[in-house]
């Protein structure tokens, strides 16, 4: 067997190398092509769902006669479950394998959908809410061990900055399109589709999607090997370690907390207005129609994911992890206190295309704190280490939607058009304080995240 042949591979045809099935004589690697891309779908799912919420709720607030403080809360179910669910995402993916893991989390988040869907009370909503949060919450972090297992080491860059691109056309989707759906449908008529398509993808899934590659008995034609093979990671050295031993190992190590910093900072904010508030924001202060407004989130979702690639390739051209995530942070906070003072939290409209499209553009360096992490820790903790800075932004969305309902509440002038609180541009600028609050962890982080040059600082296989 050559070097080459340390590899690929369990076959999406069948359980191992060699079953018979239509993909079985493709080469394997084109086969981890196929297994990762088909988890993307997954991925898109769960990208849009993490912002598709924000197009229908003032008819949520309609319907349900609920405050904004109370519409927080119901778009932050999504925010707190997926938050709380990454470190034992990572667990069962280790257990049970990502494809069962990727296949029950789209089941779930479809029956979650269509039981949204067809909610007749505010309980009903929160438990459909919690149920499609509960199901997608388990998809990054299966789609991170696909990505892991399939490929080698020295892709884990490029291939995160995919799915952070591919995950961006799913929140691109949740915005403008998703308006027009609930334009068209209804807002219960779109979740109930949407539940149709969840249940869609986990069959998808569940028939190509294998956990990952297994050895196989190759020729001695190395040329053959060589195009029908991928080299295959080292395995992890410290997998003895127990999970306190990995878990203090985790939290005492300084340099993992500037990366989760970045996170909390840029896309824990930009969620808030992305995802929940921005569409309200344009509706009511600049009288937009939905399409419209959503044409801006739209902008910030573009902006985002031409960020996430454009960030990650400067940063390995130019081996430096630190010095474009100082730049973003400092043009990403700037940007959301440029909106605070520009006409009194109103600037001009053609002003806001700008603004939405470079916000997204630089907080797109979230993706690349993964990469960060991954640097200056062990390889055994490498994988939780990524589930801890993935939780900060959803923890921050999750609290700054209710603090920014909250705020509006304070702020409101008992105005009702049609039955639907409507917010002064007084009551959206203290809001919107808050989003600039938040920016200055990314600042932080940037400024004290680790130098490490694009290079792993822990080399060691032993994972102590």
């Amino acid at each position: 067997m050559t070097p080459e042949a340390d590899a690929l591979s369990e076959r999406p045809g069948g359980s191992k190398a060699g079953a018979r099935g239509p993909l079985s004589r493709l080469p394997v690697s084109r086969l981890a092509w196929i297994v990762w891309g088909v988890a993307l779908l997954a991925q898109l799912l769960n990208s849009f769902h993490r912002v598709s919420a924000a197009v229908a709720v003032d008819r949520l607030m309609l319907e349900f006669d609920l405050s904004a403080a109370a519409a927080g809360s119901l778009l932050a179910v999504y925010f707190y479950t997926y938050a709380a669910m990454q470190i034992p995402s990572g667990i069962l993916a280790d257990y049970f394998g990502p494809r069962r893991v990727l296949t029950t989390g789209c089941l779930v988040a479809g029956a979650g959908s269509i039981l949204f869907g067809l909610a007749s009370s505010v309980t009903a909503l929160y438990a459909g809410r919690f149920l499609l949060s509960f199901g997608v919450s388990v998809v990054f972090v299966s789609v991170l061990k696909i990505q892991a297992n399939w490929f080698p080491s020295h892709y884990f860059g490029r291939i995160s900055s995919l799915m952070g691109f591919v995950g961006g056309a799913g929140s691109l989707i949740g915005a403008t399109p998703m308006a027009l759906l609930v334009a068209y449908a209804g807002w219960r008529g779109s979740y109930e589709l949407l539940g149709a398509i969840g249940f869609l993808v986990a069959g998808c899934c569940w028939l190509v999607v294998r956990d990952r590659p297994a050895v196989v008995a190759v020729a001695a034609d190395t040329a053959g090997a060589s195009r029908n093979t991928l080299p295959v990671a080292k395995r992890d050295g410290g997998a003895a370690m127990g999970l306190s031993a990995r878990l203090g190992t985790m939290v005492c190590n300084r340099y993992v907390w500037p990366p989760l910093l970045i996170g909390i900072g840029a896309y824990g904010t930009l969620l808030v207005f992305q995802g929940a508030w921005g569409v309200p924001y344009l509706m009511q202060v600049y009288g937009l129609s939905r399409d419209a407004a959503a044409t801006f989130t739209l902008l910030l979702t573009l902006g985002y994911m031409f960020g996430m690639v454009g960030l990650a390739a400067l940063s390995e051209k130019y081996r430096t992890r630190k010095k474009p995530a100082v730049v973003s942070a400092f043009v990403y906070a700037g940007l959301w206190l440029l909106v605070l003072l520009w006409n009194a939290g109103k600037p001009p409209l053609d002003a806001l295309y700008a603004i939405c499209l470079l916000l997204g553009l630089s907080s797109g360096f979230t993706i690349s704190t993964l990469a960060c992490v991954k640097e200056v820790v062990p390889r055994a903790i490498s994988g939780m280490s990524m589930g801890l800075v993935n939780i900060g932004p959803f923890i921050t969305a999750a609290v700054l939607q209710v603090v920014f309902g909250l705020v509006l509440d304070r702020y409101w002038g008992g105005v009702v058009v049609d039955g639907v609180r409507v917010y002064g541009p007084e009551a959206f600028r203290a809001a919107i304080a808050t989003i600039f609050v938040g920016s200055l962890a990314y600042v932080v982080g940037a400024l004290t995240l680790k130098e490490t040059h694009c290079r792993d600082l822990c080399a060691d296989d032993s994972g102590t």
